[in-house]
């Protein structure tokens, strides 16, 4: 009897829809960049005509400095259940989670997040996962806004201890001449 059910499951898992995935590296069409003022990124990201089934599409891109992102993504459909219909199962920014919220009785869903840590230099993915019913669409922006480093440069160091060590040498030498007077 194991042994049908154990069969039976894997009949099951192998009938399943598999899950369609698709990277899109910035620069792509559906991904392109701009870079703004003082640093500043702004990006938009999209995927139509998603085929039914489970879908999970990977946005990858890199920065030149530390920063912070934040993003919104979106999806509406006329008809519930319709072959436009596509809801998100997850969304997140290096695997940090994005809030999604349903609205009009699921007729749209917004997943947005923001002042997530973006690292330079490293290959940083924006991944919306979902469920499409045959054709199905979604949009979104990302900004990035770099963030100053706090930590002071060798150099700064290099003067900070020397003035340490300057003010403590004067302290040391410094010798102050005490007079007692008597009060008559």
């Amino acid at each position: 009897m194991r042994s049908v059910v154990a069969i039976a499951v894997a009949a099951a898992v192998g009938a399943a829809v598999p899950a369609a995935a698709a990277t899109f590296p910035v620069g792509s069409p559906n991904f392109t960049a701009t870079a703004g003022a003082g640093g500043t990124f702004s990006g938009a990201f999209n995927n139509t005509g998603i085929a039914s089934g489970t879908f999970s599409d990977t946005f990858t891109f890199t920065l030149p400095t530390n920063g912070l992102g934040s993003g919104t993504v979106t999806t509406s459909v006329t008809d519930l259940g319709s072959v436009n219909d596509l809801d998100f199962t997850s969304v997140t920014i290096n695997d940090i989670a994005a809030t999604i919220t349903r609205m009009s009785n699921g007729a749209f869903e917004v997943a947005f997040i923001n002042n997530v840590p973006i690292v330079a230099g490293e290959l940083n993915r924006l991944v919306v996962n979902g469920v499409s019913r045959g054709n199905g669409a979604y949009g979104g922006q990302a900004t990035f806004t770099p963030v100053n480093s706090a930590v002071p440069e060798p150099a700064t160091w290099a003067m900070m201890i020397m003035g340490f060590g300057v003010v403590g040498y004067a302290m040391r030498r410094r010798r102050t001449a005490v007079r007692f007077s008597q009060a008559v």
